[in-house]
């Protein structure tokens, strides 16, 4: 029995995985006490009904956390930082945003 089409498949679908592991950035913001807040959408390990969110600080040093929107504001809870809320209108989305048709509303 000829295993090759069955290897292939597999090594396919692993591949497809591998390149879906990390959430697509939807979102961005720049800031002047952060250099970029990107978000997505993402459940990850975030509550609903918050998504999963990174902060990279000046340095390069990334935190993830979670974010929602909170009136005109969207809303980023970091472990062991104060929420940080930046105005929605700070925000410019991203091709995949676009793709997915995807607002911040």
């Amino acid at each position: 029995m000829d295993t090759s089409p069955i290897a292939g498949l597999v090594a396919a679908c692993v591949l497809i995985a591998a390149c879906e592991s990390q959430p697509a950035v939807t979102f961005v913001a720049n800031g002047s006490d952060f250099n970029v807040l990107s978000l997505t959408d993402a459940q990850d390990t975030c509550d609903a009904p918050a998504h999963l969110g990174y902060l990279t600080w000046w340095d390069g040093a990334t935190l993830r956390g979670c974010w929602v929107r909170d009136g005109g504001y969207i809303r980023m809870r970091i472990t062991n930082l104060d929420d940080l809320r930046v105005p929605v209108g700070d925000f410019r989305p991203t091709e995949v945003a676009d793709y997915r048709n995807r607002t911040l509303d």
